[in-house]
């Protein structure tokens, strides 16, 4: 007589518990510190000279753990440039909050946000290198993710720029061409800044920055004031 297979269920697996945190826990702790790590040796010693034994070494960490959440070194700076570039959106957004309570004018409003960008970097060099410098030269990800950013500060200068000048485009002016100046004056600033060691006050940035802004004040004109030419110039019938 043939014996029935056994029908008996496996028990489910049970995942062990270290210091209170479950493998999945574990496993993000890890890639935390290996973000952290890269934010560290990318903003020290830049993308070009990193490895993944120096990664590793800051982290804490024996390689086999990289390699469970990254395949290569520029997947990691991806990673990190992400989180940054998060942290400033924040950053941003609560500067333009903040200063939209209190702010009495649009030039106010812009600012703040100027200003929150601008010390975005000058708090943390590391973080100024990778944006800056690094982010352009690593892969195509890196450069993907430098033209998202860049996107999203012209986003932001446009939205100012419309509050400070509504009628901009109605007296000849093309704003999307206005917009990418603006944006490439504030990345190349923050460059010079950076390359300089934030010789700079951060006050004086800011200032040099919003004259331009205050400059455009001097060729724009609201469109009832380009109208009221027009309707001047009409002789009276006889």
């Amino acid at each position: 007589m043939t014996s029935k297979p056994s029908t008996r269920k496996r028990s489910p697996t049970v995942t062990r518990r270290y210091g209170g945190l479950d493998a999945a826990e574990r496993r993000r702790e890890r890639q935390r510190k290996l973000v952290d790590a890269g934010l560290e040796v990318f903003g020290t010693r830049g993308y070009h000279l990193a490895s993944v034994r120096d990664i590793c070494a800051e982290a804490g960490l024996t390689e086999r753990y990289f390699y469970e959440s990254f395949k290569t070194v520029g997947e990691l700076f991806d990673a990190v440039y992400a989180d940054l570039r998060s942290q400033l959106q924040q950053r941003i957004m609560s500067a333009v909050l903040h200063q939209g309570i209190r702010a009495s004018n649009a030039m106010n409003l812009g600012e703040g946000a100027l200003r929150a960008w601008y010390m975005f970097l000058q708090d943390d060099p590391r973080a100024a290198r990778i944006m800056l410098i690094d982010a352009v030269s690593v892969s195509e990800n890196g450069m993907r993710g430098a033209e998202a950013a860049i996107n999203e500060i012209a986003g932001m200068y446009r939205t100012f720029v419309s509050m400070l000048y509504p009628d901009l485009e109605k007296s000849g002016y093309d704003m999307d061409l206005v917009i990418a100046g603006l944006t490439g004056t504030a990345i190349y600033i923050a460059k010079h800044w950076v390359r300089a060691g934030f010789k700079q006050t951060l006050d004086q940035v800011v200032q040099h920055n919003l004259a331009i802004y205050k400059s455009m004040a001097a060729a724009y004109q609201p469109a009832e004031a380009v109208a009221a030419p027009k309707s001047a110039s009409r002789k009276p019938k006889a």
